[in-house]
C-alpha cells in the first residue's frame, strides 16, 4: 500500500492498516468459506518519502503460498471493480466493502493518494470506489424527487451512467439513464442539469444514485437573457 501526501498524521496512517488488515481477513475467509482464519498479516517493511507499507500473509496453519497470492489478487481485482461500477465483487462480504470505503475516504487534504496492491498491479482509490460502495451498502431509502448539479463523467461501458456534483459539497451522484438519453447527455456534459426520478438514499438522507427519468439542462451565463432584453420583454423601454 503506497500513501502520497505532504504529511501523514499518525491517525491516519493507523487506521489505514487496520483497514487494508480488515480487508485481508474478510477476503481470506470468504475464500476460505468462512472457516477459521488460516494467516496472519503483518508489516513485513516500510519506506518513508511516500510512505509504503508492505504487508505479508504468514500461515497460522498448513496453508499454501498459492492460497496466500489469491487472497491478494482478490483483494486487487475487487478494489479495481469497485473503482469502475457498483458490482460487489467475489468474496467481498459488506465488511470488506466498508473497509475498502474507508480506505478511500482517507485521501483528502493531508493524503493526495492510495494504492493497493502487488508491484505489477496497483489501484488508486477515489472518490468513485466510495461513491459505488455506498449505492451497494448505504443505499437503504427509494424515493421519487430531483438531484441538480454539473454533469460531469459519462461512462457507457456496462450500464450507462453519468455523475452530476454538487457546486457546494462536491459530492457525487451517479444517475443511471436510459440509452435514447445518451446525445442529449453528452450535449449536457459540464452544464448544470437537474434530473428526475428514482432517487436510492442512505440512512442520513444522503442522495448516492438515481433512476434518470427526465433531465432539464440549466442554461449558462452567455446565454441568459441580459436585463435590457428583460426590460423589453416586460415593456419598459419607455
Amino acid at each position: 500500500m503506497d500513501i502520497d501526501g505532504s504529511s501523514l498524521p499518525f491517525d491516519k496512517f493507523r487506521k489505514a492498516q487496520e483497514e487494508i488488515a480488515t480487508l485481508l481477513r474478510e477476503v481470506e475467509q470468504k475464500l476460505a468459506e468462512d472457516k477459521r482464519s488460516s494467516v496472519s498479516w503483518v508489516v513485513s517493511s516500510i519506506t518513508t518519502g511516500s510512505v509504503h507499507l508492505t504487508l505479508e500473509g504468514i500461515p497460522t496453519d498448513e496453508v499454501q503460498p498459492y492460497n496466500i497470492n489469491e487472497v491478494i489478487t482478490t483483494v486487487e481485482t475487487g478494489l479495481a471493480k469497485l473503482e469502475e461500477r457498483p458490482e460487489r465483487p467475489l468474496f467481498f462480504s459488506d465488511r470488506a466493502l466498508e473497509s475498502a470505503k474507508a480506505l478511500a475516504e482517507l485521501v483528502g487534504k493531508d493524503i493526495v493518494g492510495i494504492q493497493v496492491g502487488s508491484n505489477s498491479h496497483k489501484v488508486n482509490l477515489t472518490k468513485h470506489l466510495v461513491a459505488n460502495v455506498d449505492e451497494l451498502i448505504g443505499a437503504r431509502y427509494k424515493s421519487f424527487g430531483s438531484v441538480e448539479g454539473v454533469l460531469k463523467s459519462i461512462t457507457i461501458h456496462r450500464r450507462p451512467a453519468f455523475r452530476i456534483y454538487d457546486l457546494l459539497t462536491d459530492r457525487s451522484v451517479a444517475c443511471y439513464f436510459p440509452s435514447n438519453f445518451l446525445d442529449r447527455i453528452k450535449n449536457a456534459f459540464g452544464k448544470r442539469v437537474s434530473v428526475y426520478g428514482l432517487i436510492r438514499s442512505r440512512e442520513d438522507g444522503e442522495k448516492v444514485s438515481i433512476e434518470v427519468e427526465e433531465m432539464e439542462v440549466f442554461p449558462s451565463k452567455g446565454e441568459l437573457p441580459r436585463i435590457e432584453d428583460v426590460i423589453g420583454i416586460l415593456g419598459g423601454e419607455d
